[in-house]
């Protein structure tokens, strides 16, 4: 090479440019990895922390078993209230069954009513044909035959009006009953086995949460496994000090070849054959320099790698979980069992109101009912009116016998009119007992059974209130599961952004790879300028001997050090290399 000063002032300024890279490029790596590190940890920690003693799951664990606590206690208490109208309710029930038997004999009575005055109308003809018959003298009974056969017709209305009544009467009792029945069975439709129902939905909803926050858990303990990875960036950094000692060594033998080079002195041939010694020598640090900073490319990058290959399955995990926890189509999910115990809550509170509908229903009948036997017990009044003119009517009609003996033929007629009578007011008592002993048995009971409906409306209402409090602080709880499930995340935002900076500086690291092939190439090309046999011939110059020797000591130590795999702790530090103008000896 015609200008070797030249040469080596290039190598030095390249050398420094790499040195001054790299240093920028691992202060910036000094600076974030142990961020990075710190980042990972206490993104751990947290969570770790969070699901042991603050989870979110926990605290809803805690809220959804109050509230069901809460929610069967207000079930227990409506059961027992409940049960106490089913009481009422069965009471009733069992007097409204005699009762409808009592009422289908008051119905015989009240026929027999009929019949007997259907009876007395032709007896009445009977006696009037005999009256006539008898002339003058049948003149004053034809007056008591008119009478009874007016009070028949009467007695016809009245019997026509008490069928119709009773008719009724039974009509609703029937339907009564029927409600009754309904209420019976609905009763026993939202009660029976409710408590250990909402026990067990419970027991299925703690065990889903739980294994949600087995699941979450589980991703927190495989997210540890970065750990490994990101110690491994952070070993990373630990080569910059022995890139810049091998950098450092060349500068110093290559300041060293321009010292010697500057003396004229120096024979030409022999300083060339030293500088092909020193590029020889610069090319196997170089290379060493290059393959260390590979081999940290490579751990970084396979490093970053396994770190971003962590977290793609973990929020593939993540994604999973909530789909499998919180989709309506999945069988098994949070979603269906918290679904299941609202479907539960809500059947109860719309039991509860259809029950109460039908109360409703039963208590209006009631007071209907009322108002009927009060309308049948009026119409026996009139009867007693009417009975009594009958044996008014009887008495008349026996006198008028014995004092008119020509009314003696006769005297079997009345007799029969007589025993008519005895027999409509023997059957108007039998109807009017029958409806007493239903008043007494069961038209009291009905009025205080329709009175409690507003009783039992208001503790229903509070107990409406009270469902639907649990069912809205219900369906809060499930949304706030999902909202801090849906939100949980495995790696913070710090922590991504680190991680993005990491894959940057990995850039850097390769580009700076690159910087040091192509002196290392430069190294090459420039040693293969100098002729072999220049190359091969002996230095005899003491001086250049010396530096050429701790020169390839350090080299050659670095060689060993990759072979035993050790570092190199150089003695050889800067001052070794360092020259005084009076050492310098010339050949």
């Amino acid at each position: 090479m015609a200008d070797l000063n030249v040469s080596t002032q290039v190598f030095s300024e390249k050398i420094r440019s790499i040195v001054a890279d790299s240093e920028a490029l691992f202060l910036t790596l000094g600076n974030t990895t142990p961020l990075f590190v710190k980042e990972l940890h206490e993104n751990l920690s947290h969570l770790e922390h969070s699901y042991h003693t603050q989870g979110v799951s926990n605290q809803t664990l805690n809220e959804l078993e109050q509230l069901f606590t809460d929610t069967k206690g207000i079930i227990v208490q409506s059961a027992h209230f409940f049960s106490q109208m089913h009481d009422r309710g069965r009471v009733l029930l069992d007097a409204l069954t005699k009762s409808l038997d009592r009422l289908q004999n008051l119905e015989g009575n009240i026929k027999n009513i009929r019949n007997d005055s259907e009876d007395m109308a032709l007896v009445a003809l009977n006696a009037l044909t005999g009256a006539i018959k008898s002339g003058t003298a049948g003149r004053a009974f034809s007056v008591i035959t008119d009478e009874l056969k007016r009070l028949s017709d009467q007695t016809n209305l009245l019997t026509d009006v008490l069928q119709t009544d009773s008719s009724s009467l039974i009509y609703q009792l029937s339907n009564f009953t029927e409600e009754l029945h309904k209420l019976e069975k609905l009763q026993e439709r939202v009660f029976s086995g409710l408590e250990s129902k909402i026990t067990q939905e419970f027991l299925d909803i703690e065990a889903k949460v739980k294994e949600l926050t087995e699941s979450l858990y589980t991703l927190i303990e495989e997210s540890k496994s970065l750990e490994a990875p990101v110690s491994a960036v952070m070993e990373t950094i630990q080569i910059q000090d022995i890139v810049r000692q091998s950098l450092d060594h060349i500068l110093i033998a290559l300041a060293s070849y321009e010292t010697v080079q500057a003396d004229a002195s120096v024979d030409t041939v022999e300083l060339q054959a030293f500088k092909g010694q020193l590029l020889n020598l610069g090319e196997v640090i170089m290379n060493d320099v290059v393959k260390k900073l590979e081999e940290s490319v490579l751990a970084f990058e396979t490093a970053l790698f396994s770190i971003q290959k962590l977290i793609r399955k973990g929020e593939k995990q993540r994604t999973l979980l909530l789909r499998g926890h919180f989709s309506s189509l999945s069988e098994n999910s949070i979603h269906i069992v918290f679904e299941k115990a609202a479907q539960t809550l809500t059947a109860v509170e719309q039991n509860l109101s259809d029950y109460m509908a039908i109360k409703q229903t039963v208590a209006s009948q009631g007071n209907r009912i009322a108002d009927e036997v009060a309308t049948l017990t009026k119409q026996y009044v009139k009867f007693d009116k009417i009975i009594n003119r009958f044996r008014t009517v009887d008495i008349a009609a026996r006198i008028e016998i014995s004092k008119q003996s020509i009314l003696r033929s006769i005297k079997n007629t009345v007799l029969a009119m007589s025993d008519l009578i005895n027999r409509i007011t023997f059957d108007v008592e039998e109807a009017k007992k029958a409806s007493t002993m239903f008043i007494d048995d069961t038209h009291h009971a009905i009025i205080e059974y329709a009175k409690t409906y507003e009783e039992e409306l208001s503790a229903f209402s509070g107990t409406q209130t009270e469902l639907l409090r649990a069912f809205q602080q219900f369906s809060a709880s499930r949304e706030q599961l999902e909202q801090n499930t849906r939100n949980f995340t495995l790696f913070s935002e710090t922590f991504l952004t680190l991680l993005e900076t990491q894959d940057a500086e990995l850039t850097k690291i390769k580009q700076l790879v690159n910087q040091c092939k192509d002196v290392r190439s430069a190294f090459i090309t420039a040693k293969e300028s100098i002729p072999n046999d220049t190359q091969k011939m002996e230095i005899r110059n003491q001086h250049l001997k010396d530096i050429i020797n701790k020169f390839t000591i350090y080299a050659h130590k670095q060689a060993a050090a990759e072979i035993g795999n050790f570092e190199v702790d150089s003695s050889t530090s800067s001052e070794s290399f360092e020259i005084e103008a009076s050492k310098v000896t010339f050949f």
